[in-house]
């Protein structure tokens, strides 16, 4: 059986002023539907320069794939356009990012920034996906989901804007979720 995700020989470079400096140089995992694998070490080591690439969110003109496969239900990830990358991003594969102050768009309320991914990948009219935007976050505990729907990221703590990040990584229940550092902003009860 073909895992679900297959990571040959990947080869992660950056632009820096000095030149080009490898980050990650090959790296093989692989990963079966069902499983749980975590990646482990040091602050600087890699870990979420290979969750964006497995992404295809590396910093452009800086960071890029100098080699390998990222194979994704057998189709190389690493050599996939933009377009196929948007389709496969959310939805298929999904990342609740380590920094929720910035990764959250500060003119947009949370509610629009989570319906607009179940519009997105999943064909869902404005009010179907405000009311699955609701059920998300009241999946994730934020209290008074219906009312907090309608704030921005500014009016909700940062642990309450790290579990509407978490809403957004599951709104269209992904085949592979990549959590960064997910707890980074909550709290011990939580």
């Amino acid at each position: 059986m073909r895992p679900l995700l297959d990571v040959q020989n990947l080869t992660i470079e950056l632009t820096t002023r000095d030149g080009v400096a490898p980050v990650i140089d090959d790296l093989s995992f692989s990963l079966n539907a069902g499983e749980t694998l975590s990646f482990v070490g040091e602050s600087g080591c890699g870990k979420s320069m290979t969750a964006l690439a497995l992404m295809g969110l590396l910093p452009a003109n800086v960071g890029r794939i100098a080699g390998g496969h990222i194979l994704f239900e057998g189709e190389d990830l690493a050599q996939a356009s933009d377009a196929r990358l948007r389709k496969i991003r959310g939805n298929d594969i999904s990342m609740i990012f380590q920094e929720p102050m910035t990764s959250l768009n500060p003119v947009l309320t949370i509610g629009e920034q989570i319906a607009e991914v179940l519009r997105a990948h999943q064909g869902l009219s404005r009010k179907a996906a405000w009311t699955q935007a609701i059920a998300l976050l009241d999946a994730v505990r934020i209290p008074n989901p219906k009312g907090r729907a309608g704030d921005y990221p500014f009016q909700m703590s940062g642990g309450q804007r790290q579990r509407a990040m978490i809403a957004m990584a599951l709104a269209c229940a992904p085949k592979i979720l990549i959590a960064d550092e997910p707890t980074t902003a909550l709290d011990v009860t939580v």
